[in-house]
This record gives C-alpha cells, structure tokens and sequence, in this order.
C-alpha cells in the first residue's frame, strides 16, 4: 500500500503490528460515537460522571475483547482514549451523532458490532457493548436514510 501511494503527497505510516493498531482506533469510536449518538449531545457527555463511568466499562469490555483476538492492548490503551476525548472541546461532535443529526444510517454494526461479533467468536462477554448495540439498532430502524 506505502509503493501505491508513493509519490502522491498522500502519507502512508507503516506499522509492524495492524491487528493492534486497528484495535485501537475501534477504541476511539467505541464509546464516545455510540454515546453522543444515543444522548443527542456532544463529546462534553463524557465529562458527567455517570456517562463517563460507561464508557471506561464499555471500553474495558472493548479491551478484552481485542486482547482475545489477539490484539495487545492494555487497560492503559483504553483510559488514554477517553482522557483525551474529555480534553477535547465540549462542542465537538462524533460521525455517529452528526450521521443521527442528518436521519443518515449509525456505523454501529462496524464499531460497537465488530466488538459483539468479535466477542461472540472468541467466547468472551461484552454485555455493556451488547447492549449498546441492541439500542443503536433500534434506533436505526427509525431513521429514514436521505435520498
């Protein structure tokens, strides 16, 4: 993929280890995007600590989850992910709530789904993440899709 893009101003960072590297980046979305899309609020959300004891457990789920496939991931992985996200501005918006805001489909079942399914495979409980899950496809079977 790098020899593709070479040459092209596009920046292609290897790394020696995609299964963990991509875990972590399910962890950035995880939590905050199923719970600004649920509330209707912006990443502020997290900051209340009731929400935010959620999202610490929903990705602690997420963790394990990954650590099963394979991934090495630790549980510091998933209090950097959301101490960053309670640093950004309050303001701030995920894909999940600004895809509600439009009546476009959720990317649940690429993110909060692929923890459940990858959990289902390796025999490992994600109750929280299920959940979850079950109330963004409810949701989703309210939202009409814009033509």
């Amino acid at each position: 993929m790098a020899d593709l893009f070479s040459g092209t101003g596009v920046e292609v960072v290897q790394t020696p280890d995609f299964l963990t590297t991509s875990w972590r980046k399910l962890l950035a979305n995880v939590a905050a995007n199923p719970i600004t899309a649920l509330t209707m609020r912006r990443i502020g959300v997290l900051r209340e600590p009731a929400v935010n004891e959620l999202a610490q457990k929903l990705l602690a789920e997420a963790v394990v989850v990954g650590q099963s496939a394979g991934a090495k991931l630790t549980p510091e992985d998933a209090r950097s992910v959301l101490d960053a996200q309670c640093r950004l501005d309050e303001g701030a918006g995920t894909s999940m709530l600004y895809d509600r805001l439009a009546g476009q489909p959720l990317e649940h079942e690429y993110i909060t789904g692929a923890v459940v399914r990858t959990a289902d495979r390796q025999g490992v409980g994600a109750p929280l993440n299920r959940a979850i899950l079950a109330l963004l496809r409810a949701l989703s079977t309210g939202l009409k899709p814009t033509t």
